[in-house]
């Protein structure tokens, strides 16, 4: 159920996404992180679940190599965020876009960084 819950967010950024695509020059993939928190609320875990591409409007899989750049990003933009005192697996996603291999705070309906 949880995983329904990231994909409609997920589907409504991928429309605002494909809707201003002439406005922006890089093509954006979604990124599905599996992350694991332990008791004492801090992130044990961060490994890709999968990578789609937005624009098709699914949630299909695609086969793009992220980086190793990236990935710090990632690990370092969900270091930041706060979680709760008590174990737990969930999903969260964040955008990848090639022509910056370093970010993983962007942030594609409405062009700020997190």
């Amino acid at each position: 159920m949880k995983a329904t819950a990231l994909f409609l967010p997920l589907l409504w950024a991928a429309t605002l996404c494909a809707q201003s695509a002439n406005a922006s020059p890089g093509k954006l993939y979604a990124v599905i992180f599996e992350i694991t928190v332990d008791s004492s609320g801090k992130m044990a875990s961060l490994k890709i679940s999968k990578v789609t591409d937005p624009a098709t409007g699914t949630t299909t899989p695609v086969s793009i190599t992220v980086p190793e750049g990236y990935l710090s990003a990632a690990k370092a933009f969900f270091l930041k965020r706060t979680y709760t005192n008590k174990p737990s697996k969930f999903y969260s996603y964040t955008f990848y876009d090639p022509a910056q291999p370093n970010r993983a705070d962007i942030d594609p309906t409405d062009n700020r960084e997190h």
